[in-house]
């Protein structure tokens, strides 16, 4: 089997039967402190991004190829977080235009927006996670203002919650409200993240 990190290629050992956790977990061990796995080539086609989650189900034969590409964690990190801070301001825009819908009784064209909103709002706290997991600072440990930052990510939860329980009960005033008055702020205090990270 041939196996490239970054275009060069490596001799790894591996078993005739392996899967690809298996050679990704040997190509990690080669890694210098602080790179990860970025992108994967099997054959000279790009895996989906969730070779992560089926890596221990793939098996692999001798004669495939193998390209992995590897980048410092941090500068991956910080680049997410950059992204992240400008899908944040989408977020609270898209949130306040569909507290107006819902005022304004447009509530077919709101609840579809509500919808995407939420995915979207769920991607972000994903991605948020995951690039402060690779700057080795888990959103646990983070303390904005004299309060560990996972606390904002619990109101925001607790707010979610009220937001979907009310958006079921189809009470569109008080559901704008609670985006307006309430979901909106907490969200804005995502925002101070960026500040404490340099961003």
């Amino acid at each position: 089997m041939q196996i490239f990190v970054n275009e060069e290629e490596r001799e790894i050992k591996v078993a005739s039967v392996c899967t690809l956790a298996d050679i990704m977990g040997k190509v990690s061990d080669t890694l210098p402190n602080g790179y990860v796995i970025t992108h994967i080539h099997l054959n000279g086609k790009e895996l989906d991004k969730n070779w992560n989650e089926t890596a221990s189900k793939t098996y692999l034969l001798d004669d495939d190829k193998l390209s992995f590409k590897v980048e410092e964690a941090a500068e991956i990190a910080l680049e997410i977080l950059k992204e992240t801070k400008e899908f944040l301001i989408e977020l609270l825009v898209s949130f306040d235009s569909i507290a107006k819908a819902f005022r304004v009784s447009e509530e077919e064209e709101a609840n579809a927006k509500f919808a995407a909103g939420i995915d979207h709002l769920q991607d972000y706290l994903r991605a948020l996670g995951d690039a402060t997991a690779l700057l080795g600072k888990p959103l646990e440990t983070i303390i904005v203002n004299d309060v560990l930052f996972s606390q904002y990510i619990n109101e925001l939860a607790v707010i979610l919650d009220t937001v979907i329980r009310t958006q079921s009960s189809k009470d569109w005033i008080m559901l704008a409200d609670v985006i307006e008055y309430e979901m909106i702020p907490a969200l804005k205090k995502m925002g101070l993240l960026y500040a404490i990270l340099d961003i």
